[in-house]
C-alpha cells in the first residue's frame, strides 16, 4: 500500500462527493459561490480521513461522510483566513472574497459550517461534539494567528493547523466503528498538523528571504520573530519531534498490516510536496 497511489485514487472519490453534495443546494447563488469555494484543493485532509478508516481495519465507504465534511471545513477556513489576511489568490486563481466580495463569502461559509457539522452528526454525538471542539480550537487559532506573540508559535499552528488534521484522523475512528483509540488518533492529528505547519512556515520565511514575499504573516512571523536566523535549526528541532511522537503513536496502535508501511510515510509524504513545490528537496 503506497500512500501517494492511495492519495491518486481517493482524490478522485472526494472530488465526486463534494460534485454530489453541491448538486444538492438549490439556491443559485449558494451553489455559485460553495463550489468556488469548495473547488480544486489537494483534498489532504479528506485522503487521511479515508485512509485511517481502511487502516483502523473499517470500510473506506463509511468514511465518505466524513471525508467530505472535513473537506467542507478546511475549505470554508481557508475562504474566511483569506478574507482577513487580505490574500487576493488562493489555488492558482482569485480568493473566494476577491472575486464574490467579503460579506457574501462570509454568508456562505455560515451555511457550509454547519452543514458540515449536521453530516459528522451521523456518526454520534460524540463524533459531533469532539467535531465542534476542534472547530473552536480552529477558530481559536485564527485569533492566535493574526494577535498571537511569537511566545505563542507552537500552540498557534496547533490550534489553527493542526486542529482539522485531528477532525481528520479522529473521524476515521468513528468511521471505522473503532471509538477506542478515538484520543490516540486526535493526537495522531496533532503531530501531523505541526509537522506540516512548520514546513509551511519554513517555506514563507525561505520566500521572505529570497524576496519572492513582501511581508511575513501570522504563524510565519511569530516563528521568525521567535528565532530570527536560526529558524531552520528550530524548525527541523521541532519537526522531527512531531514525527517521532506520531511514529511512537503509530506503533500504540492495531492496524491492518498491509497500511503501517504507508502510515509511517505520511509526515514525510505530505511535507515532501511541500518543499518541492519550491525546489527544496530535504530541510
Amino acid at each position: 500500500m503506497d500512500f501517494l497511489t492511495y492519495w491518486r485514487r481517493t482524490k478522485e472519490i472526494v472530488d465526486k462527493l463534494i460534485e454530489d453534495y453541491l448538486s444538492d443546494i438549490k439556491d443559485w447563488e449558494l451553489l455559485e459561490v460553495s463550489k468556488y469555494i469548495l473547488k480544486d484543493g489537494k483534498r489532504f485532509r479528506a485522503t487521511l480521513t479515508m485512509f485511517f478508516t481502511e487502516a483502523l481495519g473499517g470500510e473506506q465507504s463509511n468514511s465518505y461522510k466524513a471525508a467530505l465534511a472535513t473537506e467542507i471545513l478546511h475549505s470554508s477556513s481557508l475562504a474566511l483566513d483569506d478574507i482577513v489576511d487580505y490574500d487576493l489568490t488562493r489555488r492558482g486563481v482569485e480568493a473566494a472574497w476577491a472575486v464574490y466580495t467579503n460579506r457574501r463569502v462570509i454568508f456562505i461559509t455560515n451555511f457550509l459550517i454547519p452543514s458540515a457539522l449536521n453530516i459528522i452528526s451521523s456518526y454520534g454525538e460524540r463524533a459531533l461534539k469532539l467535531s465542534i471542539d476542534l472547530w473552536r480550537d480552529t477558530a481559536i487559532g485564527a485569533l492566535k494567528d493574526i494577535f498571537g506573540t511569537p511566545i505563542d508559535y507552537m500552540k498557534t499552528i496547533e490550534y489553527k493547523t493542526a486542529s482539522l488534521f485531528k477532525l481528520s484522523t479522529m473521524l476515521a475512528a468513528f468511521a471505522a466503528k473503532r471509538e477506542d483509540v478515538v484520543d490516540i488518533t486526535i493526537e495522531l492529528g496533532k503531530e501531523l498538523g505541526i509537522a506540516y505547519q512548520l514546513i509551511d512556515d519554513y517555506i514563507d520565511i525561505y520566500k521572505y528571504e529570497k524576496g519572492e514575499l513582501k511581508a511575513l504573516v501570522g504563524s510565519a512571523k511569530q516563528l521568525y520573530d521567535l528565532k530570527g536566523a536560526d529558524y531552520k535549526e528550530y524548525v527541523k528541532a521541532e519537526y522531527n519531534s512531531a514525527v517521532s511522537n506520531y511514529l511512537s503513536l503509530v506503533r500504540k496502535i492495531d492496524v491492518r498490516q498491509e497500511f503501517r508501511e504507508a502510515l509511517i510515510s505520511i509526515p514525510d509524504f505530505l511535507t515532501a510536496g511541500l518543499l518541492n513545490e519550491v525546489g527544496i528537496n530535504k530541510l
